[in-house]
């Protein structure tokens, strides 16, 4: 006798989530897709057509643009013979890529919607931030101005609207504010591009501008430890190369190289120098950086500060955004609605000007739906000749229906209720299945129970239930449906007649 008869067998270990991931069982999933559907419809309203592109991306794609705070959070394909490839962690870059090699140049303005999933390495402990989730959005490539951003803030804003989304507020940027006055403020690209990407990751992991200020003050402190050194106040000037020599032997007693005294006092004035006007540029603009962070609230009180202290240290992004508000007003936008935050520094880096987002308040507290802004030169990063301007945003679509939910405005979506065909006998089963197949090729769901029975004394339990061959001719049929006081005897044609009645009066979506 074997040894396990009789012994139950021992179960496997159940299998949990990768963390960072959800289900979404049928109910949750259909409100899911229906909530994406009509975002998708409002875009393309407004001539946003959508196009899709693959969810294994170059890591390359990313790592010119993107910045530290998404690079760092790619799911990296190990393996890849043809290069480094990746889980996509968003989807501007492979649309941008994908506009780049379209053949024949797509006619621009060039407007597109998309919708999909994306992922990124997110920390555990964030548990409002998943590792894979779905964007739905849009982008505008190959053109620019106030009409073009307006008209994108407001799709988003209307879109979300139409969702069912209460009192959400429109929060506007202007990174371009910050990259203006460095462009203008005596610093070395070299140092500019450290200062940007400083604030990038800062901005990636929750930060603002004020980020900005506090590595401007570690960098300034770095140059003044390396700056320090006590003038020495003789007459070095008049002075022969010996004695010069001998001087800085006695202070710098290791000396490389076979350059006279003078050039070496000279070549270290200049360092000094140097060094010294670096710090009066950083304190410059440490000083407008702390007066941005200040700059919050509604649009025509920010702008008006904005044009009295900046319009003279950034005026290319001061009139831009001035511009940008108005064409929000000319587009229906409620401008109490909008917040200006000079201060908020988002995606720096990898946007050019405009950053916007928009968010919802919950009774947990606010929850930001929305993201986007301008990103002018991508596909020159990506290296392409083309048109390099480009507008967009997305919306995590998932944290648009948790929004919907904690407000109450969820809808419910219900699956089309189905016509359920039980045959009275097995000999019924192939006129039973027939009859599946005839009611789904005409829209209808129809599902074929041939093993259980969805009746409780003789009554459906739900919907409408049609029992199948019961020996008084092949086309008939009895018909239950809860909302008859009995059982109907019907043929196929009337059945087909009964529920298409119900459809058009809204009880029954085939």
């Amino acid at each position: 006798m074997s040894h396990a008869i009789g012994r139950r067998t021992a179960l496997e270990t159940p299998i949990s989530l990768v963390k960072g991931t959800a289900d979404w069982l049928p109910a949750d999933h259909a409100r899911l897709v229906g909530l994406e559907m009509l975002l998708l419809d409002r875009f393309a309203r407004a001539g946003y057509d959508r196009l899709s592109t693959p969810v294994l991306e170059p890591v390359e794609l990313h790592e010119r643009k993107s910045g530290a705070g998404i690079v760092s959070k790619l799911f990296e394909i190990p393996g890849q013979a043809a290069g480094r490839a990746c889980l996509r962690p968003e989807l501007t870059a492979g649309i941008v890529r994908a506009f780049t090699a379209a053949d024949p140049p797509p006619t621009l303005p060039w407007r597109v919607s998309h919708s999909g999933p994306a992922f990124r390495r997110e920390s555990p402990a964030r548990a409002d931030r998943l590792r894979e989730f779905h964007q739905v959005g849009v982008e505008r490539l190959g053109d620019s101005g106030a009409i073009a951003d307006a008209e994108v803030i407001w799709l988003a804003s209307w879109a979300v609207s139409e969702a069912g989304v209460r009192d959400s507020t429109i929060r506007v940027g202007h990174v371009g504010l910050i990259l203006e006055l460095l462009g203008r403020s005596g610093l070395p690209p070299t140092a500019q591009a450290a200062l940007v990407e400083m604030l990038s990751e800062a901005a990636a992991e929750g930060g603002d501008v004020g980020s900005l200020g506090r590595g401007l003050d570690h960098f300034t402190e770095w140059l003044r430890q390396a700056s320090d050194v006590e003038e020495v106040s003789l007459p070095i000037e008049g002075a022969d190369d010996a004695g010069v020599d001998r001087l800085f032997r006695t202070l710098v007693p290791v000396v490389n190289g076979r350059r006279p005294g003078h050039e070496i006092i000279r070549r270290l004035r200049r360092k000094w120098d140097l060094g010294h006007g670096w710090m009066s540029a950083l304190d410059g603009v440490r000083e407008h950086v702390r007066a941005l962070v200040d700059l919050k609230g509604p649009a025509s009180e920010v702008l008006d500060r904005l044009a009295r202290d900046f319009e003279a240290l950034a005026p290319k992004s001061v009139a831009s955004l001035g511009a940008l508000v108005r064409s929000l007003g000319d587009h229906g936008v409620d401008l109490d609605r909008v917040e200006l935050d000079l201060g908020f520094g988002r995606g720096i880096g990898f946007y050019s000007r405009m950053v916007f987002e928009i968010v919802a308040p919950t009774p947990e507290g606010p929850v930001e739906i929305c993201g986007g802004g301008r990103y002018d030169g991508l596909a020159r990063v990506l290296g392409s000749e083309r048109d390099d301007r480009g507008v967009g945003f997305a919306f995590g679509l998932e944290r648009v229906a948790r929004v919907l939910e904690a407000q109450g405005v969820a809808p419910e979506m219900k699956a089309a209720e189905a016509v359920v065909l039980i045959p009275s006998r097995p000999e019924a089963t192939p006129q039973a299945t027939r009859l599946a197949t005839m009611l789904r090729s005409r829209g209808v769901r129809a599902i074929l129970d041939a093993e259980g029975s969805p009746m409780d004394g003789g009554r459906p339990r739900s919907g409408r239930v049609v029992v199948v061959g019961d020996g008084r001719g092949d086309d008939s049929l009895i018909l239950h449906d809860p909302r008859r006081p009995s059982p109907d005897r019907v043929t196929p044609q009337e059945l087909l007649r009964i529920v298409a009645e119900s459809a058009s009066a809204g009880e029954l979506k085939p």
